[in-house]
């Protein structure tokens, strides 16, 4: 929603109403919060990107969450979905995505201590460290441009870019809008003022590794495929986006005899074609998608929409009464199930 007044008036407005009113008239019984991951420090190869929640910020998400709702696995998750189950108490599953190291050494311990399930979406390239999201690379870049003890001359990016930047932000502006195809540039960037991308992975180790996803596995939480490397998969041909999502469920399916498969799209499932839905679900028979776009229906049953978390200046239950409100605007705008199309 672009226009900022009116969404600060439906925070206001629906902030008001009691939580038991819209989930009665919504009829919206299942809740699916997300987050990347949780932190009481600054984690620069993030901190560019988007705001991150602490620890007392979750605990109180977790309240609002538990007074409401009842936590279920992925597969209790994927059981209702399937057989149209109807709820007699609404509930709520959790997920994480790209596989971040704070799961394991913040999140889960919480998680377990309130009995509550949850999914962890690995981007497989990504796991032990062994590389690093384009995006994190561009957080990195701003923090070193940001930073007090360097003074950067932006005719040095004018060479790289091609452009000729009049300010700091318009460069800023430039990184940000990097895309995936487009991420060689950033090793260029790197060498030009002084990162090393190897060196931050191997210091400060921000990824899952191998050992404790499988103690994570152990301890009784369940992980899908978030891709292999995290690109934005409109921006690729139907051909590569299958690889993408074949060669990240074969790692898995090799490293931790994954049996049930679910699969959450990195960015968003914005633009995305119905035939990689049909690719998902009839050749690599996986149970069920994720998007992003919140209280949402989709050409099929089996891929839900989450609602984004990490907004640090409003609580879960602000998010989660705006996104109800906003999907019974919707619903008289018959703007509440996306359209998909085929290639």
């Amino acid at each position: 929603m672009k226009n900022s007044i009116l969404k600060k008036f439906l925070f206001l407005f629906s902030k008001k109403i009691p939580n038991n009113f819209f989930i009665k008239i919504t009829r919206r019984k299942i809740l699916l919060p997300f987050y990347h991951t949780i932190s009481d420090v600054k984690l620069p190869h993030i901190s560019n990107l988007y705001s991150i929640r602490n620890t007392k910020l979750f605990l109180k998400d977790l309240e609002y969450f538990c007074k409401f709702y009842k936590a279920i696995s992925i597969n209790e998750l994927f059981e209702i979905t399937s057989n149209n189950k109807i709820l007699k108490k609404p509930v709520f599953h959790m997920s994480f995505d790209d596989g971040l190291k704070e799961f394991y050494t913040v999140i889960a311990p919480i998680l377990e201590k309130k009995g509550i399930p949850a999914t962890v979406f690995l981007n497989t390239d990504f796991i032990d460290n062994k590389k690093l999201f384009f995006r994190y690379k561009v957080s990195l870049i701003i923090e070193k441009i940001n930073s007090k003890k360097e003074k950067f001359i932006l005719k040095d990016f004018d060479e790289i870019f091609k452009i000729n930047f009049k300010n700091k932000d318009t460069l800023l502006k430039k990184l940000l809008s990097i895309k995936y195809k487009e991420k060689f540039i950033l090793e260029k960037i790197a060498k030009k003022i002084n990162i090393n991308f190897n060196d931050f992975l191997c210091k400060n180790q921000p990824y899952l590794n191998k050992i404790e996803i499988k103690n994570l596995l152990n301890r009784g939480f369940t992980i899908g495929s978030h891709t292999l490397d995290h690109p934005n998969l409109k921006e690729l041909n139907f051909q590569n986006q299958k690889i993408q999502i074949f060669k990240s469920f074969e790692f898995l399916k090799k490293e931790f005899f994954l049996k049930e498969k679910y699969f959450s799209f990195p960015f968003s499932d914005d633009e995305i074609k119905i035939e990689l839905f049909n690719y998902l679900y009839n050749v690599e028979n996986c149970k069920m998608s994720f998007g992003i776009s919140g209280l949402k229906d989709d050409f099929s049953k089996f891929n839900l929409h989450r609602i984004p978390m990490e907004n640090n200046n409003k609580s879960a239950e602000e998010i989660i009464k705006f996104e109800y409100f906003y999907f019974i605007l919707k619903y008289f705008l018959k703007k509440n199930k996306i359209k998909r199309k085929k290639y």
